[in-house]
């Protein structure tokens, strides 16, 4: 079965089919710990606790990114 973050499912399907939403937690995002996940449309990436792309290698590029976390 084919999986897509919430961007590529909106895109191709006019609908978020939460395909990999709750991976990850609201909580580990705040700490910088995504889900590492493959999303059929935009290759291996990371995508946050709503299963949103969020990742700087995402092949579609213009997906929502975060800005880098302080050291």
């Amino acid at each position: 079965m084919a999986d897509f973050c919430r961007q590529c499912s909106v895109e191709l399907f006019d609908k978020d089919y939460e395909d990999l939403k709750g991976l990850t937690s609201s909580r580990k995002i705040k700490s910088g710990e995504y889900a590492s996940v493959l999303c059929e449309g935009c290759g291996f990436i990371h995508v946050d606790h709503e299963g949103s792309c969020v990742s700087s290698e995402c092949k579609k590029a213009g997906h929502n990114v975060p800005p880098p976390l302080p050291i």
